[in-house]
C-alpha cells in the first residue's frame, strides 16, 4: 500500500497532464540522443579527473583538476562506481595525441576525449535536473495561474535549446544548483523555512551563487525577527530564522565525509575567486575585443585579485538590493522578482558570465512571465545569444569529439582543422563577435531590472512585430 502511494505520487509529479508527459518524453529523447556523442573537452576533463580520483580513493580533488564544491562529485560517484563494476575505468576516455598542437594553439581544449558511456553517465543527473526544474515550474504556475499557463511554462523551460545544450551537449551542472535555488525560494515563499535553508545550502555545495540568495533571504528573516522582538513576539519571531539556519546546517551533512577527511578541498574551491580573467555576457563584455587588439583587456593584477574584489562587490550589492526591497515592502508580494534581482546583480558583475550561467536565472524568468509576459522575450533572446556565444568560442566542431573518436565520422583530424581554422583564422572578427554577443547579453539582462515603460528590449520587440504585421 505504501509503495503504491509512493509510485502514485511520483506518477502525478512526473505526468501531471498528458501534454506535459508528451513534452517530457520528447525532451528526454532529444537529450538522450545528444548526451553520449557530445562534450566540451576542456570542461569535461576536470569531471573525469574527479571521477577517476574518487574511484582510486584519492577523492575528487586528488588530481588538482576539480575546483567546484564537492556535492556534484558526490552525486555522480554512485553512478560511476556502479559502472566501474562492469567496465574498466581506464576506458572512460582516451588520450588524443593529434589534439596536442590544437590544445597549445587555443589554450581552450585538452587532448583527451571522454567515452560515450562516461558522457551519458555524467549527464544523466543533469537531464534529471532539467526535468525536476520543469515539473517544479509546472506545479508552481498551475497553483497560481491554471493548467494552460503551467503547460506553456513547462514547454518554455524543458524544450529550451540552451537548456538542452548546456546539460546534454556541454555537460555543465548549473541546472542542479538552479533547481536548489528555485526550491529554496519557492519554499521560502510558502514559509517552509527549514526546507528553504536546506535547499539553498545544497545549492551552495554545488555552485557558489546560491550563497547570495542565502544572504538575501537571511537578511529578510533577520529584519522580520528584529521587528517581531520589538513588538514582544519572541518565540514567533525567532522560529523562522532558526529554521532557515538549521536547514542550511543540515545540508552540510552531505559533505561531512569531505570535512572529516580533509578541509583542503576549500583551497581548490576558493581558488576560483582569484582568477583574473574577465568577460562574457556581463559588464566586462568588451574584454575579448580589447585583448585581441593588443591590450591586456581588463586586468586583475592588483594587490587584491579582481575575482575576489568582484566577489565582495556582489555580496555588497546583494545586501543593498535586499535592504531596498525590505524598505519598499516588496519582499512579500515580489519575492520572485527580488530573488531574480539578486541573481542579476551576481551575473552582471561577476568576472566571467558564460552562457550556462543564464540557467540560474531562467526558472525565475519563466515564473515571472505569468504576470509579466515580457520576461519570455528576454529569455528567448538570451537563449539565442547564449547558443551563438558557445558556438563562437571555438566553433561547434569542438563539441563533436566523442562522435569523431568513437564513431569515426567526422574524423578527429577534420575537427582539429575546423577548430583551428575558426579560432586562429578569424582572429579579430571572432573577438569582436564575442564582445558583440556579450554586449547583447548584458543589455538584455540589464533590462530585466527595468520597469516596463523603460524596457528598451520590449519596445524594440514590439516595433519589430508591428513592422512585420504591416508588411
Amino acid at each position: 500500500m505504501v509503495c503504491r502511494n509512493i509510485l502514485g505520487g511520483i506518477r502525478r509529479f512526473a505526468a501531471p497532464s498528458s501534454r506535459v508527459f508528451h513534452f517530457l518524453l520528447i525532451g528526454l529523447l532529444v537529450r538522450l540522443l545528444l548526451a553520449p556523442w557530445t562534450s566540451y573537452p576542456y570542461d569535461t576533463y576536470p569531471f573525469y579527473g574527479a571521477v577517476v580520483g574518487s574511484l582510486a580513493g584519492i577523492g575528487p580533488y586528488g588530481n588538482v583538476l576539480f575546483t567546484y564544491p564537492p556535492l556534484f562529485s558526490a552525486i555522480i560517484y554512485p553512478f560511476f562506481w556502479t559502472i566501474s563494476h562492469f567496465m574498466d575505468p581506464a576506458s572512460f576516455g582516451t588520450f588524443a595525441p593529434s589534439m596536442i598542437e590544437l590544445s597549445r594553439a587555443t589554450g581552450m581544449t585538452v587532448p583527451f576525449i571522454t567515452a560515450p558511456v562516461f558522457n551519458m553517465v555524467l549527464k544523466l543527473p543533469l537531464i534529471i535536473g532539467d526535468a525536476l526544474v520543469g515539473l517544479t515550474i509546472y506545479r508552481s504556475v498551475n497553483g497560481r495561474a491554471g493548467e494552460a499557463l503551467a503547460e506553456k511554462a513547462f514547454l518554455v523551460w524543458f524544450l529550451n535549446p540552451l537548456v538542452i545544450f548546456v546539460s546534454s551537449v556541454h555537460g555543465q551542472f548549473d541546472v542542479l544548483a538552479a533547481y536548489c535555488a528555485l526550491v529554496g525560494v519557492l519554499s521560502f515563499g510558502d514559509r517552509r523555512f527549514l526546507m528553504s535553508g536546506a535547499a539553498l545550502g545544497l545549492g551552495v555545495l554545488l555552485k557558489l551563487f546560491p550563497a547570495y540568495l542565502v544572504i538575501s533571504l537571511g537578511l529578510i528573516l533577520l529584519s522580520s525577527m528584529i521587528n517581531g522582538l520589538r513588538e514582544g513576539r519572541k518565540a514567533e519571531s525567532l522560529r523562522p530564522l532558526t529554521s532557515f539556519v538549521l536547514g542550511g546546517a543540515l545540508s552540510l551533512l552531505t559533505v561531512l565525509p569531505f570535512l572529516i577527511s580533509s578541509s583542503s578541498f576549500l583551497e581548490y574551491i576558493f581558488r576560483r575567486g582569484t582568477y583574473s580573467s574577465v568577460g562574457g555576457m556581463n559588464m566586462w563584455f568588451i574584454s575579448p575585443l580589447l585583448s585581441k587588439m593588443g591590450g591586456e583587456g581588463v586586468s586583475g593584477g592588483g594587490a587584491i585579485p579582481l575575482g575576489t574584489a568582484l566577489l565582495v562587490l556582489g555580496f555588497v550589492l546583494t545586501v543593498a538590493v535586499t535592504l531596498l526591497a525590505i524598505r519598499k515592502h516588496l519582499v512579500k508580494e515580489r519575492l520572485l522578482a527580488c530573488s531574480a534581482a539578486v541573481l542579476l546583480v551576481v551575473i552582471l558583475t561577476q568576472s566571467v558570465t558564460n552562457p550556462q550561467h543564464l540557467i540560474w536565472l531562467f526558472p525565475f524568468l519563466v515564473l515571472m512571465s505569468c504576470e509579466s509576459p515580457r520576461m519570455l522575450t528576454k529569455m528567448y533572446l538570451l537563449t539565442v545569444l547564449g547558443l551563438l556565444y558557445l558556438l563562437c568560442l571555438q566553433s561547434g566542431f569542438v563539441f563533436l569529439y566523442p562522435l569523431a573518436e568513437y564513431v569515426g565520422w567526422p574524423s578527429v583530424s577534420f575537427l582539429n582543422q575546423g577548430v583551428e581554422a575558426f579560432f586562429i583564422g578569424t582572429g579579430l572578427q571572432r573577438a569582436a563577435l564575442l564582445s558583440l554577443l556579450g554586449a547583447g547579453g548584458f543589455l538584455t539582462l540589464l533590462s530585466v531590472l527595468l520597469p516596463s515603460r523603460l524596457d528598451y528590449i520590449q519596445v524594440a520587440a514590439c516595433r519589430i512585430l508591428r513592422r512585420g504585421d504591416g508588411d
